[in-house]
């Protein structure tokens, strides 16, 4: 293994943290908003299913193999609203249009928290977009 690849390892450990974080900041930010009991407990129910849901979904979109923008939109769009109909078929509640709320007011702050997380750890250098391009054969 050459020190690029141990370097590209890291970055992509501390783009999954930073992923991870703030998909668990946006779950304890939420139970403590509606004041939910057995903080533990809500905080696993609620985080479960939505980082179960963004490393399936990000596995299969590469997030992780090419990180960008691109690839965080595509698993953002995909896993968070997966993840939040799984929690709320776990949990039994919201239903009808109350999770059509929960999906929209849950996808955008879950895009805001991942995309200050990825900012604060440097995940959209770019430098990186330039080499990139560069290295690109055109056929």
């Amino acid at each position: 293994m050459n020190p690029g690849e141990i370097s590209q390892g890291r970055s992509v450990l501390v783009l999954a943290v930073a992923d991870a974080v703030a998909l668990v900041v946006f779950v304890l930010i939420g139970v403590r908003a509606h004041h939910e009991v057995g903080a533990l407990d809500a905080v696993m129910r609620n985080a479960v299913p939505l980082e179960l849901s963004w490393f399936t979904v990000a596995a299969v979109t590469g997030a992780y193999r090419r990180p960008g923008l691109r690839t965080l939109l595509w698993t953002w769009v995909v896993a968070v609203p997966a993840g939040i109909v799984v929690r709320s078929l776990w949990i039994g509640s919201p239903s009808g249009l109350d999770l059509l709320t929960f999906l929209g007011v849950g996808s955008a702050f879950t895009l805001l928290f991942l995309l200050v997380a990825r900012a604060a750890v440097g995940g959209f250098d770019p430098r990186s977009r330039r080499r990139a391009g560069r290295d690109r054969v055109e056929p």
